[in-house]
């Protein structure tokens, strides 16, 4: 790509609202209900969103791409998740400065998992909207309010 053409795309972005995608968006079979939501929302990434993974949900990914039994299944499954990288500009988030946020997560809600605090820590050091299909987390009042982001399951963005 060409740097101007570069440069005017990141500008496009850069005025989207930031979203940050948990796993179960990646995961979920497009046959479900909530699938086709999951297809939907990552098709208006790089048009209505700017999406982002951070590492926790890329670790979790990574975990069951290796489970795989399919040598094939495992290569397509990794081909997506870097297409999907490429071809919707999706950002990385590396973990930095969360273990406050992830405490105090832990204190609010003991029910969310550990890696589920980390993807939240991670959507609010980015001030994003975390879209998720966890249900302990969608709209949990206690964890938005306390730190001003939202979480949204799918069907919501779209």
């Amino acid at each position: 790509m060409k740097k101007k053409t570069k440069e005017k795309l990141d500008r496009k972005l850069s005025r989207l609202p930031l979203v940050h995608i948990d796993t179960s968006i990646i995961l979920e079979k497009e046959t479900t209900d909530d699938g086709y939501y999951c297809k939907k929302v990552l098709n208006i990434i790089g048009y209505k969103y700017r999406g982002k993974f951070s590492m926790p949900m890329l670790s979790e990914i990574l975990l069951r791409i290796i489970r795989l039994d399919d040598a094939i299944e495992r290569h397509k499954t990794l081909d997506m998740i870097c297409m999907l990288i490429k071809e919707k500009n999706i950002d990385l988030h590396s973990v930095k400065n969360i273990e406050n946020n992830v405490n105090k997560i832990k204190e609010l809600d003991p029910s969310i998992s550990p890696n589920d605090r980390l993807i939240v820590a991670c959507a609010i050091i980015d001030n994003a909207t975390l879209v998720t299909l966890d249900k302990r987390l969608i709209k949990n009042k206690t964890i938005e309010e306390r730190f001003g982001i939202k979480i949204r399951h799918p069907k919501d963005l779209v």
